[in-house]
């Protein structure tokens, strides 16, 4: 695990507006529809994104129904949709892991992909499809940054029968958060995940869940110090507030642990957007 110190603290939450990793240089856009992601398109053009470097995946569309014309990416976009390999094809572009597994389940789900390969114009390629209506991790992950203060005094109790247990259901949504606040560092989720996951767990104890930040936040530090874990405190407790925002705010709606975090059944990732999840009592 890395060294303490190359994480950055963190107090406060992050707006959808991040600033540029240093080497990223493939913006991408989910649309709800063909057209719009058409307008995203003629966007990226009055951006300086000349043709061959975006490509479109419209689900269901046969490569000559998808393409743009002579685009590249496009091509190879729909190949790998065509071999259910379109996270693969996104990581070989330098798309981060976590990112492209929710690129491909967001294009399984209906929506069409807008890719461009912009180079060092992608701070300029982003921002067009975003004002074109387009969503992407950065933005849709800053929905699970909840603001400061959630939670109620005492806390709310154990967690729910049909709410999971289980650290796998949900470390895409927690790898998703990481890569809002912290993707322009040099670390990686696996180097983090234990962080997270502590956090996680620890906010869904009996006794602790739905408890606000400021009520348990010295404990934690105790019991966080009275083990080495990697990360000194001081690193790890920007994502370890993030991940116990996230679960106090949903233990203390009315709507009793969340339905962001309720998932169709026990052994699925939610990866996909909540309001896109069917809640358990809807499964046949």
């Amino acid at each position: 695990m890395a060294v303490a110190g190359t994480l950055p603290a963190q107090s406060g939450h992050v707006s959808s507006s991040l600033p540029p990793q240093a080497s990223r240089s493939v913006a991408i856009g989910l649309f709800d529809s063909e057209n719009a992601a058409r307008r995203g398109v003629q966007a990226l053009a009055t951006r300086g994104v000349s043709e061959r470097q975006v490509g479109v995946l419209v689900p269901g569309a046969t490569p000559s129904e998808g393409n743009v014309p002579g685009a590249d990416v496009s091509g190879l976009l729909m190949l790998a949709n065509q071999a259910g390999d379109v996270s693969g094809v996104l990581v070989n572009m330098g798309v981060p892991e976590g990112e492209a597994r929710f690129y491909a389940n967001e294009v399984a789900a209906g929506r069409t992909l807008v890719v461009a390969d912009a180079g060092q114009n992608y701070a300029n390629a982003r921002e067009a499809l975003l004002q074109s209506g387009a969503y992407d991790v950065q933005s849709r992950g800053s929905e699970l940054a909840r603001a400061d203060g959630a939670g109620v005094s005492g806390g709310t109790g154990a967690r729910p029968v049909d709410l999971t247990s289980e650290w796998t259901d949900v470390a895409s949504r927690y790898e998703m958060l990481f890569g809002q606040h912290y993707g322009t560092t040099d670390l990686t989720w696996d180097q983090v995940e234990p962080v997270y996951r502590y956090a996680w767990e620890a906010a869904n104890t009996t006794g602790m869940r739905g408890r606000p930040w400021s009520e348990v936040e010295a404990d934690l530090r105790r019991d966080w110090d009275s083990s080495p874990r990697g990360f000194a405190w001081d690193v790890a407790s920007g994502p370890i507030r993030d991940v116990w925002e996230d679960v106090a705010a949903e233990a203390s709606t009315g709507a009793e642990g969340g339905q962001d975090r309720r998932i169709p059944r026990q052994g699925t990732d939610q990866s996909v957007p909540a309001r896109d999840v069917v809640p358990p009592g809807a499964i046949s």
